[in-house]
């Protein structure tokens, strides 16, 4: 065995300590930071709900429009959202008593699913079945804009998580052209039917290329005297209402508290059920029983209507529809129960006056 002599020992051991006592010297509280840089090949996660599935890969349909709304004037219950990296746009609609949608626009490339594929996800996120593609065919509405139509579809279901203040009711809406652009308003049922048409002018602003607000306002097709398909009788203190994309015609009255819709859909336009109880939803009421859905006949020297009166709240709708001729017909009286019921005979006579 070799021995190492204690006087060789000493400066070894002397080297030891003092680095020992000077490490113990170093205060406590003294933190090193070190930041992890993610490469810049790296993205945020794509998010899955914005498209149905594709064997097309994600990232190669993606086209970032950063700017493309700041010119667009929204209303001031939408609060801007953070861009991702699906989302051009991105809002919070906010109503009353917490009740908010959630809006989005994302632009893809064209393998981004077609509209069947599109809607049944959607109806998939409110708990709906599947539709066929001749059932789709009368759930679609046309939104005409300066580059051409956009599909559109109103959808109501159940809410996620139960939370009918979030959820409950999906307003979608999808053009290919230059690729396939969704918009895309979900959220508390009332809130999404009470910023339908403020969503509806935003798209035709976006599809425009709107840089103030006399040119964002959309290009609403309001039916003329050489187009129309049906002639009624208005009562004399009805006052017409304002353009809408969707309508067919609009009427007021109350002092503009109550509202007069006439809208046509190509096909059934959806089964009775299913159009009453999200009327129903919109008045934040529970589906309908099958078997009391309280559907009244109304007879007409031409037709049949099929009637329903409901009401939720403070608030009522009366509606009417008839199937003529390959279209489906919705006539609907909404607003506060006073006013409705005020107007109702007046609503019920209009009706009977339609001649197709």
């Amino acid at each position: 065995m070799r021995l190492v002599r204690p006087g060789k020992m000493l400066p070894m051991l002397l080297v030891v300590l003092t680095g020992f006592f000077c490490g113990c010297n170093r205060s406590e509280d003294e933190i090193k930071v070190y930041r992890l840089v993610k490469p810049s090949g790296e993205s945020e996660p794509i998010e899955k709900d914005a498209i149905a599935s594709t064997n097309a890969p994600v990232k190669s349909t993606l086209e970032r429009v950063p700017t493309q709304t700041g010119d667009v004037p929204v209303p001031t219950n939408w609060e801007p959202r953070p861009l991702s990296e699906m989302r051009q746009a991105s809002f919070l609609a906010k109503g009353e008593n917490g009740a908010v949608a959630d809006i989005s626009f994302v632009k893809l490339g064209p393998a981004a699913g077609n509209l069947l594929d599109n809607v049944n996800r959607w109806l998939g996120q409110l708990g709906q079945p599947p539709v066929t593609p001749e059932k789709l065919t009368g759930m679609i509405q046309k939104l005409p804009t300066s580059r051409g139509e956009v599909d559109v579809v109103d959808l109501n279901g159940k809410a996620e998580d139960g939370d009918a203040s979030k959820d409950g009711r999906i307003i979608g809406a999808i053009a290919s052209d230059e690729g396939t652009s969704f918009f895309k308003m979900r959220g508390n049922a009332a809130l999404v039917g009470a910023e339908k048409e403020n969503f509806l002018r935003w798209i035709t602003a976006l599809r425009t290329g709107a840089g103030n607000e006399s040119t964002a306002k959309p290009q609403l097709v309001a039916p003329t005297s050489d187009k129309q398909h049906i002639k009624w009788e208005v009562p004399p203190d009805w006052s017409p209402g304002p353009a809408s994309a969707m309508r067919y015609a609009s009427f007021a009255a109350a002092n503009d508290k109550v509202d007069i819709s006439v809208v046509t859909f190509p096909g059934d336009g959806g089964d009775d059920l299913g159009n009453i109880n999200r009327w129903r939803q919109q008045l934040g009421l529970p589906p309908a029983d099958p078997k009391t859905s309280n559907i009244v006949p109304l007879k007409t020297n031409e037709t049949t209507f099929s009637t329903i009166d409901i009401t939720g709240g403070n608030a009522r709708t009366v509606a009417a529809w008839t199937r003529k001729d390959g279209r489906a017909w919705f006539f609907k009286l909404t607003g506060p129960s006073n006013g409705v019921e005020k107007e109702k005979p007046n609503f019920v006579k209009f009706v009977q006056s339609v001649r197709f």
